[in-house]
């Protein structure tokens, strides 16, 4: 009794009050934390949140997955799927119950490796190491390139390969180290801090691709501060298109593979030479232009000065002279001509009124007639022959024969007699079928159990 008379009703704490205290204090004390079990409950939200549950043999834990980390998962939860999220316990007001936020989810089995790259890009985000706004464009012209790999493998082959077939004209200065194995990241640092202090317009880090273990040298923390950091613009090429790597962030530009890095610096290269090309191009149109212009004026000048020559007024009036000399004799020749003309029209309706040249004529009409008369009938033969083809043809596609070839069949009894229910089938159980298709006959035999059911 003397307790419940110590107690304050001011003291006391509201529910909202405690369960802000409580969730500050989770939120606080499990900022990040990497838990795996089994999902199941799983629930997506036309919002594009995921709410699920994870739980193990004893435990289960409520969990949501908000619509942006969605978007960045290469696989999502599904009931049933083994696997290990990353995220922070936050209480939910509403019900007073905690929940995890995850940011990371990674199928049981992806490895130590994978979280630990997911890890290690979420510190270098929050850094500001991937940030775009330092990223810098690739020089115009990058003509002195430094390039940390190894020597030996085919990463640089194929990049030198693709430079010199597309003609890159400039050097390459080959910083060697090694690639992948313990002390590799290191000897990656120290390359590219040499590489900082050379007379170079670009830096190239690159390697074929591997598994996860072996692109590790490139997911070095510090490796990827030296990337974001450098003095001169840096291109991280490394592994195929599907591999990532933390340089890959970190630098100005990423090339899918080496050899799309190599296109990359080429094409600055091609860009230029197309734009050289186009300026010659264009100036030589200008020089043409000019040209033809001076030519067209100085043409211009000498025939006005030709126009007042005194010799050209008496070869124009020569000309004309030849003119009307022509124009006389073809008036001439055209009198003459219409003059026969006018003879030949008169001649032509008596000779055509001549008994032999009518009796020509009407042969001519009667052989004309027998052809059209010809061509009627070969022509209406052939209308019918077509009509008959045609027929024909709807005759073959409706009949039994074409029925059978699109996959239908005849059932008959021995007798030929065409059963066309079931009723007539189950009526004897015991009696031999046939089956009819396009190509043969099989023999049926009803089944007992079939016959039952039916």
């Amino acid at each position: 009794m003397d307790l419940f008379q110590q107690v304050d009703s001011d003291s006391a704490l509201t529910v909202s009050a405690l369960t802000e205290r409580i969730r500050k204090q989770l939120e606080v004390e499990f900022r990040e934390v990497w838990v795996c079990g089994e999902v199941s409950n799983l629930r997506r939200q036309s919002s594009g949140h995921i709410y699920f549950s994870i739980k193990d043999a004893a435990s289960q834990l409520s969990c949501v997955l908000f619509r942006a980390d969605a978007n960045r998962q290469p696989s999502l939860p599904e009931n049933g799927m083994e696997c290990i999220l990353c995220g922070s316990i936050s209480v939910y007001p509403p019900r007073g119950s905690y929940q995890l936020v995850v940011r990371v989810v990674l199928e049981r089995g992806a490895g130590r490796l994978q979280a630990e790259f997911e890890r290690l890009k979420r510190l270098l985000a929050a850094e500001g190491v991937f940030e775009r706004d330092r990223k810098r464009p690739l020089p115009l012209l990058p003509l002195r390139i430094a390039v940390i790999t190894s020597p030996t493998g085919a990463a640089l082959q194929d990049f030198i390969r693709i430079l010199k077939r597309r003609d890159f004209g400039g050097s390459v200065t080959v910083f060697p180290a090694r690639v992948q194995g313990v002390g590799a990241s290191a000897e990656l640092l120290s390359r590219l801090q040499q590489a900082q202090q050379g007379d170079f317009d670009l830096i190239v880090l690159t390697r074929g691709g591997g598994s996860i273990e072996d692109l590790w040298a490139f997911n070095d923390p510090d490796l990827a501060r030296a990337v974001a950091a450098s003095s001169k613009p840096t291109i991280s090429a490394v592994g195929h298109e599907i591999d990532h790597v933390l340089t890959d962030y970190a630098a100005d530009i990423r090339g899918e593979t080496p050899s799309g890095a190599a296109e990359i610096i080429s094409s600055r290269v091609q860009q230029i030479r197309e734009r050289l090309w186009q300026t010659s191009e264009r100036l030589e149109r200008s020089r043409k232009t000019f040209l033809n212009d001076a030519a067209a004026r100085l043409k211009l000048c000498a025939s006005e000065f030709k126009s007042i020559d005194p010799r050209n007024w008496i070869e124009r009036w020569d000309m004309r002279l030849d003119d009307l000399e022509q124009q006389l004799g073809h008036a001439i020749s055209d009198t003459l001509v219409r003059a026969r003309n006018r003879l030949s029209d008169c001649a032509l309706p008596l000779e055509q009124m001549t008994p032999r040249n009518r009796l020509r004529l009407m042969r001519e009409r009667l052989h004309e007639r027998s052809q059209q008369l010809e061509r009627c009938r070969v022509r209406y033969f052939a209308e019918r022959e077509r009509t008959l083809v045609q027929l024909e043809i709807r005759l073959q596609n409706n009949g039994v024969e074409a029925t059978l070839k699109r996959g239908y069949a005849l059932l008959t009894d021995d007798e030929g007699k065409l059963l066309a229910s079931c009723e007539a089938i189950l009526a004897d159980p015991e009696r031999r079928l046939q089956a009819r298709l396009h190509d043969g006959k099989l023999r049926l035999k009803l089944d007992r159990d079939s016959a039952n059911e039916g």
